[in-house]
């Protein structure tokens, strides 16, 4: 069981432990917006659906809540320094439910800004993948987790994170 903490709620939220089983997701987009701080603060009802947490358990959590533990954490780091830089990042993910099932989208990922061109949070859409594709992603990441990259942190939530020391991609 690993343990989130809600800061709009101060409340802990709980996420299974990883499931052997896993799935690609075939549904309509996922959307799940952040603060500059990778907090949640808006998730359509699909999400909340598939992610399996309420509305009131998602909004105020960190977004590394639904991140899958053995993701690459290369392809974290490499999304992190695009949308710092006000770049869209797109690119294939296994996300974790809140049961600890596993479930491979696509991902485009693009910082929400201000009218001065400020970096105020971001938007991730997650829909459903090419299946030729994500079998080939799925190879490579076995490949990058393999050669490990050890050392990188998140910038959005590791102070929040109590799972884990911190939040690490």
């Amino acid at each position: 069981m690993e343990t989130f903490v809600n800061i709009k709620t101060g409340k802990r939220v709980n996420r299974a432990e990883l499931k052997e089983y896993e799935f690609i997701y075939e549904g309509k987009p996922l959307l799940l917006e952040t603060d500059i701080e990778g907090f949640i603060t808006y998730a359509n009802r699909r999400f909340i659906e598939v992610s399996g947490y309420t509305k009131e358990e998602l909004i105020g959590s960190p977004h590394c809540i639904h991140m899958h533990p053995n993701m690459p954490q290369v392809i974290f780091k490499d999304a992190c320094e695009k949308t710092s830089a006000g770049k869209t990042w797109q690119g294939y993910i296994c996300n974790i439910s809140q049961e600890g099932i596993g479930y491979w989208t696509e991902l485009v990922v693009q910082p929400k800004q201000d009218d001065l061109g400020n970096i105020v949070g971001y938007m991730a859409t997650r829909r459903a993948p090419d299946h030729e594709e994500l079998e080939k992603v799925m190879e490579e990441y076995e490949q990058l987790n393999v050669q490990g990259d050890d050392g990188i942190t998140s910038q959005y939530c590791g102070e929040v994170f109590t799972g884990r020391s911190t939040c690490q991609f």
